[in-house]
């Protein structure tokens, strides 16, 4: 694959801005406009990649579009939808996750239902894609779980109970 294996010293912009750049053209541009890049190629994504996890602190829901890769790195797109009806600020420092880059295409998510209530983020990742960047989703925490049988519970034989 002689095209993925473009030295990165020949680069003078860094390959995360190029991803980014390419791929929001690739969303919001005419596609006649959208330049090529050398070994720059789109991957495929996992149908129903869970996101619950990348913005939990935010009410948005989250579904990625396309991802593209150059080199060892690969941006995907993500459009995040509000749910809420009050205004949303992103903020990059919120998202969860193991990333290079990130990029919001609207600082803000207006109130569910206008035109202004979805963007895209676009998260560089490098030397995988984005379902191995992000956090686990972690479930309820059942303490119960790993306690002994109720039977053996109130069992204290050779605990070196004294008469």
């Amino acid at each position: 694959d002689a095209e993925r294996t473009v030295p990165a010293a020949k680069r003078a912009t860094p390959v995360a801005v190029v991803l980014t750049r390419y791929a929001a053209q690739n969303l919001y541009a005419p596609l006649r406009t959208v330049e090529p890049v050398p070994g720059l190629g789109r991957v495929n994504l996992r149908r129903g990649l869970e996101l619950s996890t990348l913005l939990p602190t935010l009410p948005v829901r989250a579904q990625a579009l396309a991802a593209w890769r150059l080199e060892d790195q690969w941006v995907t797109a993500v459009r995040l939808t509000n749910t809420t009806a009050r205004w949303l600020d992103l903020d990059p420092r919120a998202l969860q996750g193991d990333y290079v880059a990130a990029t919001f295409q609207h600082p803000t998510l207006g109130p569910a239902g206008q035109a202004s209530d979805t963007t895209v983020v676009y998260l560089v990742t490098r030397g995988h894609g984005l379902a191995d960047s992000l956090l686990p989703r972690i479930g309820r925490i059942d303490a119960t779980v790993n306690l002994p049988p109720a039977g053996a519970a109130g069992t204290t034989e050779g605990a070196g109970d004294e008469k």
